[in-house]
């Protein structure tokens, strides 16, 4: 009986999130099929870009987003307290670059995060009506920007958001990520998030676009200073505003390398360790691990029916994760094992907490911010 109810309970698991990809990849549209007619003047886009020691992707990302043929387009890099080359990179684009300008961050003030500070001392300095806030590793293909514009213009848009094409090397991080995005999708509700009525919302650091008269109706970036998901919470603060939304599907047009390794991927969610208690996120990662992998127990029960269900279920997983992957731009190759991305996923968040509850808090982008601290300023769930 137990083996049937686990086998039972991850296949209508699997069944549902099924349906819910299927309605994720119907509703976004990919920016490189947007057909929108050009406004009959170009607005001033102002992307302001947050980085720290980011020397080994900045040169090649930079060069994508100047690359564009955007006619209107100003750009602030904010080097946030860089230790590498960071800076000395974007004073030799700025050198030769008229639309580029590049602050230098020597001191965080007390009471913020460091990327969110650095966004708001780049806003301080954009002068356009439209803002898109970036990640200093995005790229951008030619084009891009003209599309997305004319969508957002046309439409009447106030944020649009773009689910970024991410590549990566090594099997176990691409199979992480590709288990990871496909809940992150789903668990958001992306399908939504264009329907006013609904309060589904998101925002996604690689590219944030935001007109500047719809983030001026919200309490601003100070709100988010100690918002560990300032990107998600970025969305969701323009939707309870009134801001029309919409997500695109960045295939071909924004793109990023998520993390250059499964351990660098590991350390860098570290961040989010004091978000949450220790105790619900063991729970809640160990009922994710039963639903993702529930069904193998019926592949081993040598019965008939319950491998014959177990099987189908890994089947449709396979198969969904494949037709995911194609959308999104993942890799396709882990798609057969896709279930299995769900252990180090489960992993890093167990391991974050535990580190968090050890150090009393956590360390992002070289300074420490106590437990209290963080959930104090946290927004998110509230």
């Amino acid at each position: 009986m137990f083996l049937l109810l686990l086998t039972a309970v991850s296949a209508l698991y699997s069944l549902n999130l099924a349906v819910q990809l299927i309605r994720v990849m119907r509703a976004m549209p990919r920016i490189e099929r947007l057909r929108a007619p050009p406004p009959v003047q170009w607005p001033r886009v102002s992307l302001v870009m947050p980085a720290r020691n980011e020397e080994r992707t900045l040169e090649s990302a930079m060069r994508s987003k100047l690359e564009n043929t955007y006619p209107a387009l100003e750009l602030v890099l904010v080097d946030d307290r860089s230790t590498d080359a960071t800076g000395t990179i974007a004073d030799h684009f700025a050198r030769a670059e008229p639309r580029l300008q590049v602050v230098h961050v020597e001191h965080l003030p007390e009471g913020w995060l460091g990327k969110v500070h650095a966004m708001q001392r780049g806003l301080e300095r954009a002068s356009g009506e439209w803002l898109l806030f970036s990640d200093a590793d995005v790229h951008l293909a030619p084009g891009t920007l003209e599309k997305i514009i004319a969508y957002a213009e046309h439409e009447g848009l106030d944020h649009v958001t773009v689910l970024p094409e991410i590549t990566c090397s090594g099997f176990a991080l691409q199979m992480t990520l590709v288990s990871m995005f496909r809940l992150v999708c789903v668990r958001t509700r992306m399908w939504e998030v264009s329907d006013p009525r609904s309060s589904a919302a998101i925002g996604i650091g690689a590219f944030n676009l935001v007109r500047r008269s719809a983030l001026e109706r919200t309490p601003g970036l100070e709100w988010l200073k100690m918002e560990i998901a300032d990107d998600v919470m970025f969305g969701t603060m323009l939707k309870r505003s009134g801001a029309k939304q919409a997500v695109l599907n960045g295939r071909n047009a924004v793109s990023l390398e998520f993390y250059p390794s499964l351990g660098a991927f590991t350390q860098a969610m570290e961040k989010s360790g004091a978000s949450f208690p220790l105790s619900s996120l063991i729970l809640g990662n160990l009922l994710l691990v039963v639903l993702e992998c529930g069904f193998l127990a019926g592949l081993a029960s040598g019965r008939p029916a319950l491998v014959l269900l177990g099987g189908a279920t890994w089947a449709l997983g396979a198969v969904m994760a494949w037709a995911f992957s194609v959308w999104a731009g993942f890799s396709r190759w882990p798609a057969p094992l896709v279930f299995l991305g769900i252990l180090p996923t489960a992993w890093v968040s167990i391991r974050s907490a535990v580190l968090a509850l050890m150090r009393g808090g956590v360390f992002w982008r070289g300074t420490f911010y106590p437990t209290s601290v963080v959930r104090a300023g946290q927004r998110l769930g509230r």
